[in-house]
């Protein structure tokens, strides 16, 4: 039977003794066709992981309401859904719940599953159709101060080789503004020394090339001494000589900062690399070349940089205000 040709109710109900292909009536079998179609596309690991535990997720929430079967589910499922997640306690003792732009990146998810549902021709009515995206709120960035910095270089001890390895990873995350994953990718062969340019592979398999100054230089050339000649030709690595990977970067960063004591500052890759736009910007770099060091595919987020930190707007303040100049 053709797959398209499946014929069912406006409900999105079948009728008695209708058959259908199993990625119709069987939710696993549809995420795993799904998934096969990702990596078909030659989508990310990441990605492919992001839609494995996505779509999963709505599989729980869709059992919870009975609906085990894809041509079983309504635009009241999804939304039951949604609100569901949306008033479900991140972590068990927290209160806090999740965010507009977590949600958002999870309904993403579960509308590209289900797209792909109605374009295969599993299901006949679009249970998505005419539910929009999440309206996020506008938070201030977080970014952290140069003293700041400067007590986050200060903390690594500097004379063993995985304290120098983090200030170099540090001062690269600071430098070139890359994300974690990109700095966790990079390998010896990517780095061009003379030009000092990074090539890192970015979103959805683009690779792109990062300026780096003659100070991180110095520093990468240090710790490519005491790194060695090993096995991997992964930049960072970690004691036992393999590569360093994303989770472990983050926890002894995350370390550091509670080791310097900072706070009201989440110590993260993510906002070193919002800190290295904030000071291009307010060094006089432009849009367009900061759109192309941080990857960016639209000028959107960039435009954000630009608002808030093109000029620096306490200095502004101390200059101008009606109460000290009166």
């Amino acid at each position: 039977m053709n797959k398209r040709r499946v014929n069912l109710s406006a409900a999105g109900r079948s009728s008695p003794g209708t058959e259908y292909p199993q990625e119709s009536t069987d939710f696993e079998v549809a995420r795993n066709s799904f998934l096969r179609y990702c990596r078909i596309r030659n989508l990310t690991d990441e990605t492919v992981k992001f839609y494995r535990d996505t779509t999963l997720d709505l599989s729980r929430l869709l059992v919870a309401q009975e609906i085990i079967r894809p041509i079983d589910i309504t635009r009241d499922n999804v939304l039951t859904a949604i609100e569901t997640k949306r008033t479900t306690k991140i972590k068990r003792g927290k209160s806090d719940l999740p965010s507009s732009a977590t949600m958002d990146k999870l309904i993403r998810g579960w509308r590209a599953f289900i797209n792909w549902l109605h374009t295969e021709g599993y299901i006949q009515v679009n249970p998505f159709s005419g539910i929009g995206v999440i309206k996020s709120e506008k938070r201030i960035i977080e970014t952290f101060s140069n003293e700041q910095i400067k007590t986050l270089f200060n903390t690594p001890n500097r004379s063993t080789f995985t304290g120098y390895r983090d200030y170099t990873i540090m001062q690269t995350l600071l430098d070139t503004g890359v994300r974690i994953s990109e700095l966790a990718g990079i390998r010896l062969s990517d780095v061009n020394w003379r030009e000092r340019l990074i090539k890192v592979y970015g979103k959805g398999r683009k690779e792109r090339l990062v300026p780096f100054s003659r100070a991180l230089e110095k520093s990468l050339r240090l710790y490519c001494e005491s790194r060695g000649v090993v096995e991997t030709d992964v930049l960072f690595i970690n004691i036992d000589n393999n590569p360093f990977q994303v989770r472990g970067i983050q926890q002894v960063i995350q370390l550091y900062g509670e080791a310097a004591r900072i706070t009201g500052v989440r110590v993260s890759p993510h906002t070193f690399r919002h800190t290295f736009a904030k000071l291009y910007i307010m060094n006089g770099g432009d849009a367009f070349s900061l759109q192309k060091i941080l990857g960016h595919t639209s000028l959107d987020i960039v435009r954000m940089y630009v608002n808030l930190f093109s000029t620096d707007v306490s200095a502004k303040h101390a200059k101008h205000s009606p109460l000290e100049n009166l």
